[in-house]
């Protein structure tokens, strides 16, 4: 379509404001500015010299691109802490309910980034780290869902996989740190964040497969709501992490029949991406096998 490129771009550009509204993507944006703020004041005394006029308008220069650009920029980027979280609300809103919505990358981003804003609140011993897999993942198995004829049921599938990992995850979690030694914190420490990134990851497929254009969620009789299954989860994660002595996971279960081989394949690779440092790729593409494997066979 003739349009399209100008829609990415658009997007883009959509994704790229709205994410100042996180004081890290401020802060990022502002080191930026400030290096090109630099780089202008020492590209500006460089033609000065050459072209023979010296360097005794330093501080003239320097006053120059720190009044009129760099403080200008600065409160604009400042005031994306309160309008940012609106744009990305409309911007998402339009495309909410949309086929294109989960087409491509910035689109699915913009998508998801609202949802986890509005839908995830993750345990206090996650770092911003388990936050930004869980995103980057969601968007990954978005757009990976998009090549098979049946989007939908192919995203379900997955979403039945991660809910099925999470419930055997979260039990043998809490049985190991309900009798573990209290040297294990670290070890326990690093399971409960790479159990909250599955969470929230699969929080966001919850909500996004209840979007218009996607599934309405509606659990069988003898079947859990996910949202409560995912809240529980996500309030033990809490448990595991801040309390020297945790109770066992004793919360109703989800009634989802699941292979103990997935469950471990899927647990494993999850684990992996978790734990790798970015760009993690490749560990993020064995997960993609695992909960996607109709689609990456």
């Amino acid at each position: 379509m003739p349009g399209r490129p100008k829609k990415i771009r658009v997007m883009r550009a959509s994704l790229w404001l709205s994410r100042l509204a996180d004081p890290r993507g401020r802060r990022r944006a502002t080191r930026w500015l400030a290096a090109l703020s630099l780089l202008g004041f020492g590209g500006t005394m460089l033609f000065l010299v050459s072209s023979g006029r010296g360097t005794d308008r330093w501080f003239f220069v320097l006053a120059v691109w720190l009044v009129l650009v760099f403080v200008p920029l600065w409160l604009v980027i400042a005031a994306f802490e309160s309008i940012g979280p609106a744009l990305r609300h409309r911007t998402a809103q339009r495309l909410r309910g949309r086929r294109e919505g989960y087409s491509f990358a910035p689109e699915a981003a913009v998508l998801v980034e609202d949802v986890f804003a509005r839908e995830v609140v993750m345990p206090r011993i996650a770092t911003p780290l388990q936050g930004e897999k869980a995103r980057e993942a969601a968007v990954a198995m978005l757009l990976l869902a998009r090549r098979h004829p049946l989007r939908q049921e192919a995203l379900r599938r997955a979403l039945d996989r991660c809910l099925g990992c999470l419930e055997v995850w979260t039990r043998d979690l809490g049985g190991w740190a309900a009798t573990s030694a209290s040297g294990d914190i670290q070890a326990r420490w690093a399971g409960v964040r790479a159990l909250a990134a599955l969470a929230a990851l699969s929080r966001v497929l919850v909500a996004l497969c209840e979007d218009r254009d996607g599934l309405h969620l509606r659990p069988e009789p003898d079947r859990r709501p996910p949202r409560a299954f995912l809240d529980a989860v996500l309030d033990y994660c809490d448990d595991l992490a801040l309390q020297v002595e945790v109770l066992p996971w004793d919360e109703p279960p989800l009634g989802l029949s699941a292979d103990p081989e997935e469950v471990e394949r899927l647990r494993s690779t999850w684990q992996g991406y978790a734990d790798a440092p970015r760009p993690a790729k490749a560990a993020l593409q064995a997960f993609l096998n695992a909960a996607l494997p109709e689609v990456t066979a």
